[in-house]
């Protein structure tokens, strides 16, 4: 039996109105919420997250934006522009761009709805599961260069490194 018109609609919706309905379900501090932008600060293993949504009518897209609370000094600017650059070749959505006024470094996708007339609740939750899940993975490489603990290249190859088994 196809689906009619009226149950295609039922689960579809403003991409904003369900990415504030997951940050409450997961009961995530939204900071600011209007109707094309949302605000959420997100609690991770190594870090807070801030995840930014807004929508773009025109275009019909939804961008996604988690700010990874680690800053830099601007000396080290070329050290983390090295390290998103080694790291964006592993990371499976987004990619990590490099805030130069703040000197931090935000993993950022576009999710294009062009003709779908909204979102599916799945759409939404797998961008930000494993948005916040690159975060995850990546931080720890972030933190030791900033701390100068290792150049880009090792803390690149220190997370990315596949392991298997326990311990």
């Amino acid at each position: 039996m196809a689906p009619t018109q009226a149950s295609i609609d039922l689960t579809l919706a403003h991409p904003i109105d369900l990415v504030t309905r997951f940050v409450v379900r997961q009961d995530w501090l939204v900071q600011k919420q209007d109707q094309d932008a949302v605000l959420a600060e997100i609690p991770g293993r190594w870090s807070d997250y801030q995840l930014a949504v807004s929508w773009q009518d025109g275009e019909e897209t939804m961008l996604v934006v988690c700010r990874i609370d680690v800053r830099a000094d601007r000396a080290q600017l070329g050290e983390l522009a090295m390290l998103a650059a080694l790291l964006n070749q592993q990371l499976y959505i987004g990619h990590l761009a490099l805030d130069m006024s703040s000197c931090e470094l935000e993993l950022r996708h576009t999710l294009a709805l062009r003709g779908a007339g909204g979102a599916t609740p799945e759409q939404v939750e797998d961008v930000v599961d494993i948005m916040l899940g690159e975060c995850e993975q990546v931080y720890p490489a972030i933190y030791q260069v900033v701390s100068g603990a290792l150049n880009a290249g090792d803390a690149a190859a220190a997370v990315m490194m596949i392991t298997e088994g326990e311990a």
